[in-house]
């Protein structure tokens, strides 16, 4: 019997929630389907496992996950910088390809996952030369994001890259999309065919917290990546001037402005660095407020995925980004938290009595509890995967 091929930067041991959402779902197509094989990256943010995986002088490492079968293709730790991430990215595609062209015969159906960017290029050669059926679980827009941040190469590059990108939407079976507005702006603004784009949303790959935030406590947290796509400096450069001084923040976090962000901390401000999920948990326990910080520019281009862990900790969301990026717009939609606008500061008053409102904020962890079981929930995002999954079998 032919197998479902999923492919994946990230995958467990490695412990970035990406990767382990997508374990998730393996695991969930895996035990109604039975046929599922993973192909994705060894260890390139556990350090620790990484030094294991490449102590085997192996360009491809077969493991075991949940009776899933997974290939490793032999990566360096993760790169910070824009060119070598870029080069990283690429050596992993073009292994990726010769695995899959090896072993195509195998695969009746493959299911990849958009990040990296560069992941287009497998979906071009699985869907257009391998003519085997693929789902592209497109989570991230480029080159939208890198010209938000004005990161983008040069306009030839970016021209060759945005062409490549669409090509891959136009010519994979399926494309699936974390939030309507992104399904709406691939319909307007890159032409891809509505009948073929999907809506599932993420969720969250950790057990419901037990615990119940206190909420009078005035506090707010933050964890996660600490990279240019969520300026948190902005945030906190806004926190320091219109927040009043009772209020504290906490940060956890890693990535590529981390050491930057240490000259802010101070009596108000605790920039700490990442911790495991359980420490986690139990460090912000009583905390209410877990911040979502996204560059003023992205609107529908990103979707942080802590949105749904934070949730999944009981967390009323506090959410500093455009209010047209999607996860404003979910927020509103579901009545998820409070949602904060660099340029109308003087709104912020308003929200923090809201703040203080204990029916108000009872009610929003009501919808919270709600949103986790009918909605971001593990179950109900595998059943549509499978749905997809079999309508193109």
């Amino acid at each position: 019997m032919k197998k479902i091929l999923i492919h994946s930067l990230t995958f467990p041991p490695d412990t970035i929630s990406t990767g382990m959402i997508v374990s998730e779902i393996a695991d969930g197509l895996n035990k109604e389907l039975n046929n599922i094989e993973v192909l994705s990256s060894s260890p390139q943010y556990n350090l620790k496992s990484a030094r294991e995986f490449n102590q085997n002088d192996k360009n491809v490492s077969v493991g075991m996950f949940k009776g899933i079968k997974v290939n490793f293709i032999e990566s360096h730790p993760r790169q910070f910088s824009n060119s070598s991430r870029f080069f990283q990215w690429l050596g992993f595609n073009f292994k990726a390809i010769r695995f899959i062209y090896k072993n195509r015969k195998e695969y009746k159906e493959i299911l990849i996952f958009s990040y990296p960017p560069t992941m287009n290029l497998v979906c071009i050669f699985t869907s257009k030369i391998l003519k085997i059926n693929t789902i592209y679980s497109l989570w991230e827009l480029y080159p939208e994001i890198a010209e938000k941040l004005d990161e983008q190469p040069n306009r030839i590059l970016k021209f060759l890259f945005k062409i490549l990108d669409n090509y891959s939407l136009k010519n994979v079976n399926k494309v699936v999309v974390n939030s309507e507005e992104l399904k709406k702006y691939l319909i307007d603004k890159r032409s891809i065919n509505e009948n073929k784009i999907y809506t599932i949303n993420h969720f969250s790959p950790f057990p419901r917290s037990n615990f119940e935030p206190n909420l009078e406590l005035e506090k707010i947290f933050y964890a996660g990546n600490t990279g240019r796509p969520q300026n948190i400096s902005a945030f906190i450069n806004f926190f320091n001037k219109q927040f009043p001084q009772s209020w504290k923040l906490d940060l956890y976090g890693a990535g590529k402005e981390f050491e930057d962000l240490s000259k802010f901390s101070d009596e108000n401000i605790n920039i700490n660095d990442y911790l495991p999920r359980e420490d986690l948990e139990e460090k912000v326990k009583d905390i209410p407020y877990a911040l979502i910080c996204l560059d003023y520019e992205i609107t529908i281009e990103g979707f942080p995925g802590k949105t749904f862990d934070y949730l999944n900790m009981n967390k009323i969301l506090l959410n500093f980004s455009n209010p047209n990026s999607a996860v404003s717009k979910l927020i509103d939609k579901y009545d998820l938290g409070f949602n904060i606008d660099l340029n109308n500061p003087e709104e912020l008053e308003s929200t923090l009595q809201q703040m203080k409102n204990l029916e108000k904020v009872n009610q929003i962890l009501e919808n919270v509890s709600h949103f986790q079981q009918n909605i971001s929930n593990k179950k109900i995002v595998i059943s549509k995967y499978i749905d997809l999954i079999c309508s193109s079998s």
